[in-house]
Order: structure tokens, then sequence, then C-alpha cells
């Protein structure tokens, strides 16, 4: 099983780890609700660095991301980055990725852990007639650390990173972090104010021990994979395997915005203009119980009606939010059901549970 360059601060923290994707990653430290609610009120410390992160540079770089993915990379300005996706010439989504500019001719993607090795093989066979661009796995080379919620930005300015009041969302800085060259970014997967580091991977384990020392003053406290997911699942973030795959489209997920016809040709393009025109068979939808239960990946999705109803979807993410403090969850339904307000029911563990399907995201944070 692979580990990252934190695991021994994992260890330390007296983590529960668990095998995600090929990697022994933290579960929980305190408890997945305690790092929950650390992050929406002080906050969290993530290892992500088992995601991937490759470089595609060069003076073709650009005109290959514009084939290859789904936004216009050609709006990035240097340091600036966008949430994409990489699509089959079925528009199936084989990942969906963050792609960072961050030089006139250099961008990181950063793509899901699961998919790390598919996806730089794929990018390599799209390099056959292309000029001026080289693909490079950097992941072993670079850790990658989130800090999120209200208390990150004052945790990283005692540190020493500068400018980050006026760092904007999406957008990054080149910083020296604890001695280390760093690259901040305003981007992560919760929902807070928060910034994810790209650090050299020999240098990730001091970092990680320094910002929880220096952060426990501010309630600073390491989260794992469970207190991330609760914290993803109430923005309504994507989650790939369960909520997208090559079997799901852009615009069946309700990502119709990372796809930019305007800018020509992608792979993937001919089948999502049609499918844009046309409308897709299937939407996802996001949902609350009306009673108390969890919703869970994989449970049936029922139209709402007095007596048993008809087999409509399927849940792909659920479970209780310690916010509400109700069932809710994400799921695929036929346009029919797919309107905000429509009702639908959730069959649990052989309960039928009544639930109302809500505009996403579930938790709206004061922005910051």
């Amino acid at each position: 099983m692979n580990r990252t360059p934190l695991y021994e601060g994992h260890v330390a923290a007296g983590a529960k780890l668990v095998d995600f994707a090929g990697w022994e990653m933290p579960i929980q430290y305190s408890g997945a609700v305690d790092e929950y609610q650390t992050v929406r009120t002080a906050a969290g410390l993530f290892d992500v660095s088992h995601m991937g992160r490759v470089l595609v540079s060069g003076p073709g770089a650009l005109a290959f991301l514009q084939r290859t993915t789904t936004n216009d990379a050609a709006k990035l300005a240097v340091l600036e980055s966008h949430y994409s996706m990489l699509c089959n010439a079925s528009g199936g989504i084989k990942d969906d990725i963050f792609v960072y500019r961050i030089k006139p001719q250099e961008y990181y993607l950063c793509v899901n852990a699961s998919n790390r090795e598919k996806i730089v093989a794929w990018l390599k066979e799209q390099l056959p007639g292309t000029a001026g661009v080289a693909i490079r796995d950097r992941s072993a080379e670079i850790a990658q650390l989130a800090l999120q919620g209200p208390a990150s930005r004052a945790i990283l300015s005692d540190l020493g990173v500068r400018d980050l009041t006026s760092l904007n969302p999406r957008h990054c800085l080149e910083a020296t972090l604890l001695g280390a060259p760093s690259l901040v970014t305003r981007t992560g997967y919760t929902g807070e104010l928060g910034y994810e580091l790209y650090v050299p991977a020999d240098k990730a384990l001091g970092i990680w021990n320094e910002l929880l020392n220096r952060g426990k003053s501010a309630g600073l406290k390491p989260a794992g994979l469970g207190a991330r997911d609760l914290l993803r699942l109430e923005m309504a973030y994507l989650l790939y395997g369960n909520d997208i795959s090559e079997d799901t489209t852009p615009l069946e997920a309700g990502a119709d915005w990372v796809v930019n016809f305007q800018k020509g040709d992608f792979i993937g393009r001919d089948r999502l203009s049609r499918q844009q025109t046309e409308g897709p068979a299937r939407r996802l939808i996001a949902f609350e119980l009306l009673q108390k239960a969890v919703p869970r990946h994989g449970c049936k999705i029922l139209a709402h009606s007095h007596s048993e109803g008809k087999e409509i979807g399927e849940v792909t993410s659920g479970n209780l939010s310690p916010l509400l403090q109700k069932g809710i969850g994400l799921g695929y339904v036929t346009p029919a059901f797919a309107s905000v307000g429509a009702t639908i029911s959730i069959d649990i563990r052989g309960k039928v549970v009544p639930a109302v399907v809500v505009k996403p995201p579930f938790y709206k944070r004061a922005r910051g």
C-alpha cells in the first residue's frame, strides 16, 4: 500500500488509517464529526498528498489542454486556476480536475488519486501529432496539504505568508513557507475559507508538524477523510467513483458550467453538444430527507406516492448532515423528478423515507 510523506505524522497523531485508492490514509483522528466541526468553526489540516500532480508544459501546452479538457484554459491568467473535466470520446468523465496555470507555459493538473495512473497514460496517448508539449507526473516530488476553515488565513499569515487578504478564490501565489518554496492556492473541498499548499515532499512532514504546533492556539487540528467527505457533501461537491464516472457526463452531473463549447473542438464535444440540445436522460439532484434517517450510496430513489413508488434512480452519495441534523444526499433521477421542490422517496434498507429535491449546496457560509 502507498504512503504519503506525512504517514509518520498521522501515526504520531493517533490516526485511524484505512486503505483509500491504494493509499494508507487517515479516516479520522479525534472523530469525523469533531473534525468536521473544527473545520467549520476554526481550521483543519488535511493530507491530500495521495492526489496526483501532473505538470503539462511547453509552447503547445495550452492548445493541448484546450483539446483534452472541457473548460476554457485560455481564460486562465498566470497563478489562476479552475475546475475542469477530462472526457472520453463519448463524453463520459475520465476525471474531474483542477487546472493551475503556474507560468505562461506551465500548468499543473490536480487529479484524483484513483485515476492518476490512468490519466497520465491517457494524456500521453494524446501526444502523437502534438508539438511542444511535455507531460511529467510530479506526484512523488510534491506533497499537498489542505488548510481549511475560518482561521486558516490567520494561521498562514502568522507563518509569514503575505498577501492572503487579496488572494481571491481559485487564485494562487508563490511563497516561502517555513523555508520551503511553496505554491499557495485558494482552493479546497470543504466550502470554507481555505488554502491548498503544494510543498516539496521532503519538507512536508516538517511543515505539517509546525503548522499543527503554531496553529494549535487558533484551534487547528488534523482532519481525515471522514470529515472531508461530510464537508464536501454539504457543498454538493462531486466525488469521483460515486457521483461521476466514465458512465456519466458533465451535463448529467449538473456541471454544464465547466463545459465550454465556444472554445473549439475537444474530446467528447460532439456527444456533449448533442446532449445539450436533446437534454440528458437523467440528472443529478440534491435531496433532503423529511424524516430522521441516513441515506447511503446505492439506495434506490423512488417516485413518491401513497403506495410503493416506482424506481427512478439511485443515491450516489448520502450521509447525516451535522449542520442540518437531517439526512442529505445526491443521486441521479429521470428529468421529470429533477426539479427543485419535487417530492421523492428513498428506500433505506427496505424502509421508504420521503424526501424533497433541493437546490445545492446544502451549506452556505458567509463569504470572506
